[in-house]
């Protein structure tokens, strides 16, 4: 839903679409929900901004009907407009953080759909997404974690502990994790590789002037590998 609501304002270009306008656009859309609460399409406005840095604007200056149907009395002079999205050049993980957001609510409904499986073949690898929270949280307060590495190369999965978080990245819909062993190695692992990762009570401390972007260039053949 997300991505469509972007797709319609983008389209409604500075003059903007009404909340009736979406509602009978949505009406014409196959596979998607035909209902849309206000609270609900509220929510959503708040969550592109706060998640994504999408702002959309409310123009209250309509004050007659557009088109060939009445508007309701309640929505006639609201138009919702795009008004700032983050740039590519600036925010490379906006968008396709929020194409994988929509993909994920996607597969999970997939998921619990019997009939739909049978119409779906999925040739991809797990992105890693599911354990992205927990290592955030380590993140966040700067803790060790304990975790498997599983290398299709090997027989057996490679026990790593007291491993420091440092950041995140997300490259060709595929996260990675970056940060130091306890031997102060730098190492980046991709998330769909690591299982039974545990946040330690050990503490390390802040890089001082740390760059995710910066330790992902320094340190390309780390990454690179797991392409091959």
């Amino acid at each position: 839903m997300l991505s469509w609501l972007v797709a319609q304002f983008r389209r409604a270009g500075e003059t903007g679409i009404t909340f009736d306008q979406l509602i009978d656009k949505l009406v014409d859309e196959p596979n998607m929900e035909k209902i849309l609460p206000k609270r609900t399409f509220h929510n959503y406005l708040k969550e592109l901004r706060d998640r994504f840095g999408i702002k959309i604007e409310c123009d209250n200056r309509l004050q007659h009907e557009v088109g060939r149907k009445a508007l309701s009395e309640e929505n006639r002079r609201y138009r919702y407009r795009l008004v700032e999205e983050p740039k590519s050049d600036s925010n490379p993980w906006t968008m396709p953080f929020l194409m994988a957001f929509e993909a994920s609510a996607a597969m999970r409904q997939f998921q619990d759909s019997e009939e739909d499986k049978k119409y779906m073949y999925i040739d991809c690898k797990s992105t890693g997404v599911e354990n992205v929270n927990i290592l955030m949280d380590a993140i966040r307060q700067q803790k060790c974690v304990d975790l498997y590495y599983h290398d299709p190369k090997n027989r057996f999965p490679y026990f790593q502990e007291h491993f420091e978080p440092r950041g995140l990245v997300l490259k060709d819909y595929v996260w990675y994790v970056l940060g130091h062993t306890n031997y102060r190695i730098e190492k980046i692992w991709p998330l769909n590789m690591l299982t039974d990762i545990k946040i330690t009570d050990v503490v390390y401390r802040p890089a001082l002037g740390f760059s995710p972007d910066k330790f992902w260039k320094e340190n390309k053949s780390l990454w690179m590998k797991y392409l091959t």
